[in-house]
């Protein structure tokens, strides 16, 4: 009974974030929550970003997400609205879980935007980017599987696609499939440099699908 009165209290404060953001929440608003936050970080001496926080809010951080989910600070439209932050502010972003969310189209205007909102020798750092090489890799040497008992064409299509669910489609649906080669030169294209690149297995997982990437400005 206690859990069932905290899942129905969060939903009703995630709906009422919803819903307050889409009747009353205007430009000019967001505008000053985001100065207003970055003034009170920059008084501390330190900007760090984690866009596409989802559920995750980490200190530290002003952690920014499409959906006004309870771990955000600012919702905001990523990449659209980031231009609401100032340049050469901020010292880290992150993006954890959360690149391949974005049609190619955009992901040019995420990492120029990402670009210009970095200090010099700000850290760019992207984790959990699904690596069709090993994905590839796993299905072919038919690996140990995540869900299943064998890296099956269903393990295939959870690390591609994201198994999306009635519950949280469309947001977590990928958009794009990565490799390491593809990624060092989207990064270059936009000016950053590549300090470390390596696999990840992603949190209860079996098998190394992703990879994590810190790039500098």
């Amino acid at each position: 009974m206690r859990r069932l009165r905290q899942k129905i209290k969060k939903n009703f404060f995630q709906s009422t974030r919803r819903l307050t953001w889409m009747l009353y929440r205007k430009k000019r608003i967001l505008l000053a929550d985001c100065r207003k936050l970055i003034d009170d970080r920059m008084k501390k001496g330190n900007v760090k970003l984690h866009l596409c926080c989802g559920g995750k809010k980490y200190k530290d951080y002003i952690n920014v997400d499409i959906v006004p989910l309870e771990g955000a600070d600012v919702t905001m439209n990523i990449p659209k609205d980031l231009f609401l932050v100032p340049s050469n502010v901020a010292s880290e972003i992150l993006i954890e879980n959360g690149f391949e969310h974005f049609y190619r189209y955009e992901q040019d205007d995420l990492l120029r935007e990402c670009h210009r909102i970095l200090k010099d020798k700000g850290r760019l750092v992207i984790k959990g980017i699904p690596d069709f090489d090993l994905i590839a890799d796993a299905y072919m040497n038919k690996k140990k599987g995540n869900v299943s008992a064998v890296f099956d064409l269903y393990e295939v299509y959870r690390i591609t696609h994201g198994d999306p669910t009635p519950a949280n489609s469309p947001h977590q649906l990928h958009k794009d499939m990565f490799t390491k080669d593809i990624f060092r030169r989207l990064l270059a294209r936009h000016g950053f440099n590549i300090e470390d690149m390596s696999d990840k297995v992603f949190q209860g997982e079996n098998t190394a699908v992703g990879f994590n990437v810190i790039a500098v400005k």
